[in-house]
């Protein structure tokens, strides 16, 4: 077998006493010594000797197999190994990472590059060994949001101090279509101090992960966008002066304490009453509005973190 363009393609050679009609094949494979299950392929038409092609297989890697052949009513079976090689198209280029270094207030600094034209995103993971079998940290940036300077903040304590680590990233062409993995570069933790998150905004509006959305919740009949009276409405502190997607993190209005499902039952004030302020100890921050700040927009949180992640698609005051 052999790869091209991401596809394997082999040929079925086979001797019959009689012409062959209506040969079929079913292809099973999966990775050599692996206990996951077969994938399948089903080849309606088998034409002897003629090039069959078996798309979309992404991972290098050697491949065991069992081809279940039928023609005239007769079943035969061949198994076997077959690699495959890299499988990336050329114009996926790897991104190459220059360095990783530590800044200011101990934050992790990669400098890499990648070919912005066509770039659909680019992933990098951490490690704790350079074979990458214990990531502790993944991050996607799409390509509109790429800079060669990508900094990493370690607040939701997935980085331990004075650690070595291991980082490598890789581009996305497109949603099917992603490169090899580049060159590993390494680097050493430093010692993380307590973040202090200056910026208090009094108007922010908080819906706990209970809810399955923010603009009615159900027999409380409260909505996020309420403008006056508002029980949703709480102080907090953020790390920037604006809110900012992927870059702003939540945290209590001491501007010291993470707004992580541990910390908040100081949120959770109506489990007696029944009221809509329940569930932020046990599911979290799920969205957020700013009375102050596009008070039309509903941000998205990472319950567990309190990282505001994206702007709703789903949900908006003015809608």
């Amino acid at each position: 077998m052999a790869t091209e363009k991401c596809n394997v393609s082999f040929q079925i050679r086979y001797t019959s006493s009689m012409p062959a009609t209506g040969a079929s094949a079913v292809l099973r494979y999966r990775i050599e010594g692996s206990m996951g299950s077969y994938a399948q392929y089903n080849i309606a038409s088998v034409t002897n000797g003629v090039a069959i092609e078996i798309p979309n297989i992404q991972a290098s890697d050697d491949y065991e197999y069992i081809l279940d052949l039928t023609a005239n009513g007769i079943f035969a079976q061949k198994t076997g190994v077959f690699q495959l090689g890299r499988c990336t198209p050329e114009s996926c280029e790897i991104p190459d990472i220059k360095s990783v270094h530590l800044g200011e207030e101990d934050r992790i600094i990669m400098e890499y590059s990648a070919n912005e034209t066509g770039l659909y995103a680019i992933e990098y993971q951490i490690a704790t060994d350079d074979i990458f079998t214990k990531i502790v940290h993944v991050r996607v940036i799409m390509g509109s949001d790429y800079t060669p300077i990508e900094y990493i903040e370690m607040n939701d304590g997935t980085i331990t101090n004075e650690t070595t680590y291991f980082i490598r990233a890789r581009r996305h062409c497109s949603p099917s279509v992603v490169s090899a993995w580049s060159n590993v570069v390494n680097f050493r933790s430093g010692k993380w101090a307590a973040v202090k998150a200056p910026y208090t905004f009094e108007d922010a509006y908080c819906v706990s992960g209970l809810f399955e959305d923010p603009l009615n919740v159900g027999e409380f009949k409260t909505s996020i966008c309420w403008l006056e009276r508002n029980p949703f409405m709480k102080t907090i502190n953020l790390t920037t002066p604006k809110p900012e997607v992927m870059q702003s993190y939540i945290y209590l209005s001491d501007g010291i304490t993470p707004a992580t499902p541990e910390n908040l039952s100081v949120f959770d004030t109506d489990e007696a009453t029944g009221g809509p302020n329940i569930g932020f100890r046990e599911r979290g921050i799920r969205w957020i509005r700013f009375g102050s700040q596009n008070p039309a927009q509903i941000y998205e949180v990472e319950t567990s973190t309190g990282l505001i992640t994206k702007i709703s698609s789903l949900f908006n005051c003015y809608s």
